[in-house]
C-alpha cells in the first residue's frame, strides 16, 4: 500500500467509516478522568525533558563539545613543549618504525583541534538563541496544548528488527458517545487499511473521517520510553496544533503521576526561593 495513502489523505476521505448503525458501536474506551494541565512554561520544559533529549542537546551538549577541543589543544600544547618530534611514543607510520613525528602529523593535529573547537564554540554561540527558540515552543505548547488521553491500539508495529505498540488518543473534553466513536473509527480503519508507513506524522480524526470526527488523532510513534513491552505507563500526552502552518503536530508526553508530582514539588520550592529572594531585597 503506496504512502500516498496515509501521509497525503484528504480531509474525510474515510468518512464512510464514521457513517455506522450507531448500534454496532462498541463498548466505549475506559478513559482516566483527572486530566492534569501544565502550571507552568516551565513544567512543560520539564514534562518534554523527562522524555527527550532537547535540553541536553541544547544546553549541556554545546558545553561538552567545547570542553573536549580544549582539552586536545591542551594535550598538543603539553606535547610541543615535552616531546615535540614525539620520540617518547612509539611511532608508526605505513608500517614502519619511526623515532619521530613526520613534519605534517603536528600541523594536521592542530588544524583539526583549531577547526573542532571553532566548529565547537560557534554551536556554544547559538546556544542562547536555540534556548529562545526552545522557551517560545514550550510556552506556545503550554497556552494551546490540550490534554489527550491516550490508549492502546489493536495493532503493533513490527518492521522485522523491533516491534512497539500503537496508540490512540482523545480529547479529554470529548463526551463519551464522541470519544466512543472516534476510537471504533480508528480501530475500523486500522483493521481495513492496516499500520501506516514507519515515519508517518500522527493523523488527526478530522483528517481521515472529516470535521465532525474531530477531537482525536493515531499515533505511530508515542514519545515515551515505556511503549516497548505490552504497555504504556502513561496515560496522558499534551497534542498541540503547529504554529507555523505545517502539518507536523507536537506531542508531549504527561510523566506518570509520581514523576509529575515529584517535578512539581521542585519547581514549587524553586518558585518559593525566588519569592523569598524578592522579599529579602
Amino acid at each position: 500500500m503506496g504512502q500516498h495513502s496515509f501521509t497525503s489523505q484528504m480531509p474525510g476521505e474515510h468518512a464512510g467509516i464514521w457513517a455506522r448503525d450507531p448500534a454496532s458501536m462498541p463498548p466505549r474506551p475506559d478513559r482516566p478522568r483527572d486530566a492534569p494541565r501544565p502550571e507552568s512554561v516551565d513544567e512543560v520544559a520539564r514534562w518534554a525533558g523527562s522524555e527527550d533529549l532537547r535540553r541536553t542537546e541544547l544546553v549541556y551538549a554545546p558545553v561538552f563539545w567545547v570542553v573536549l577541543p580544549l582539552a586536545a589543544v591542551a594535550f598538543l600544547t603539553y606535547q610541543t613543549v615535552t616531546d615535540p618530534t614525539g620520540a617518547g611514543w612509539n611511532i608508526t607510520v605505513n608500517g614502519e618504525s619511526r623515532d619521530s613525528w613526520p613534519d605534517w602529523v603536528p600541523w594536521l593535529a592542530w588544524i583539526g583541534a583549531s577547526v573542532w573547537l571553532l566548529i565547537a564554540l560557534g554551536l556554544l554561540f547559538l546556544r542562547p538563541s536555540m534556548l529562545r527558540n526552545l522557551r517560545a515552543e514550550n510556552e506556545w505548547i503550554f497556552e494551546h496544548g490540550v490534554v489527550h488521553s491516550i490508549h492502546r491500539g489493536s495493532l503493533d508495529y513490527d518492521d522485522g528488527e523491533a516491534s512497539w505498540a500503537t496508540y490512540i488518543a482523545l480529547d479529554h473534553s470529548l463526551d463519551d458517545r464522541q470519544a466512543t466513536g472516534i476510537h471504533a473509527a480508528f480501530e475500523e480503519w486500522l483493521s481495513r487499511k492496516g499500520l501506516p508507513p514507519a515515519r508517518s506524522n500522527p493523523l488527526s480524526s478530522a483528517t481521515l473521517f472529516g470535521a465532525h470526527a474531530e477531537g482525536g488523532y493515531f499515533i505511530l510513534h508515542l514519545p515515551v520510553s515505556a511503549t516497548a513491552g505490552t504497555t504504556a505507563e502513561h496515560e496522558w500526552v499534551l497534542i498541540t496544533e503547529p504554529r507555523d502552518g505545517s502539518d507536523e503536530v507536537t506531542i508531549t508526553p504527561v510523566p506518570v503521576p509520581k514523576k509529575l508530582q515529584k517535578i512539581r514539588r521542585k519547581l514549587r520550592r524553586k518558585s518559593g526561593r525566588k519569592n523569598e529572594g524578592r522579599l529579602t531585597r
